[in-house]
């Protein structure tokens, strides 16, 4: 199972909105593995999953309470992030992994990273239940439609890259950890506000910028019209899939 994780830097950006259209799109070809893994559990909420898996592997609660299956593409798994993964094994989280092994893509929304309590564990999680000596970090990065604030979060992706692949790979005892963002994208994009993105193309040359809309803000996610931008997303999304 392949994974590709939507991270950003700063919060309220957009991430969650993003991993939901993108993983009901790309559930109509493929067998995605949503895994909510934001502190606010946003998309779990959407879905009404009550439960969580953290609660699930230190207190117990139903198996059936901390995932749904949406439809015969899309499964949901609401991690309930938190500080509790400190008590957890990540062999505990990795069996959890393997009993959707059959399971194409997981997408991951993240909290945002400086407040991701749950990185290093979960990442280890992932990486032994997939047992191999290369590791993949891929990445959709989300990005404020601000210069300012924009030039900061890439400025900190390349910090972030840096512990990936060398703090994170010696924590892994694996030296082979490639880090690829598959694609950039702008969210709320104003046309009439410029933003230089020369410096994005430092991570990739694959940008996407999703208009803002005001519905956004107040309607559920699931009362809203796919963006047609997300078609474009998931295209570089399948490009990555067929290159693998």
């Amino acid at each position: 199972m392949e994974r590709i994780d939507i991270v950003s830097v700063k919060g309220g950006v957009g991430k969650s909105f993003i991993a939901y259209f993108l993983s009901k799109t790309l559930a109509a070809s493929h067998k995605i593995l949503l895994i909510d893994k934001d502190l606010t559990s946003t998309l779990s909420r959407v879905y009404n999953i009550k439960g969580n898996l953290l609660s699930y592997l230190t207190v117990g609660q139903s198996s059936l309470a901390y995932f749904k299956e949406v439809d015969s593409g899309l499964t949901v798994v609401n991690v309930g992030c938190s500080r509790k993964i400190k008590n957890v094994e990540p062999k505990k989280i990795a069996d959890i992994y393997s009993g959707f092994s059959d399971h194409d893509l997981m997408i991951v929304d993240n909290p945002s990273i400086p407040s991701d309590v749950c990185l290093d564990t979960e990442l280890q999680a992932y990486y032994t239940y997939l047992n191999e000596k290369r590791l993949d970090y891929n990445l959709i990065l989300i990005l404020p439609p601000n210069q300012l604030l924009l030039d900061e979060s890439l400025a900190f992706m390349q910090l972030f890259k840096d512990y990936i692949k060398n703090e994170l790979s010696i924590s892994l005892g694996n030296d082979l950890v490639n880090f690829d963002v598959i694609s950039s994208v702008i969210n709320m994009y104003n046309p009439r506000e410029r933003i230089d993105i020369s410096k994005i193309k430092d991570l990739t040359s694959k940008i996407v910028k999703i208009p803002f809309k005001k519905e956004a803000i107040y309607t559920p996610f699931n009362q809203l019209n796919t963006p047609m931008e997300i078609s474009e997303l998931a295209k570089y999304v399948l490009e990555y899939l067929e290159s693998r």
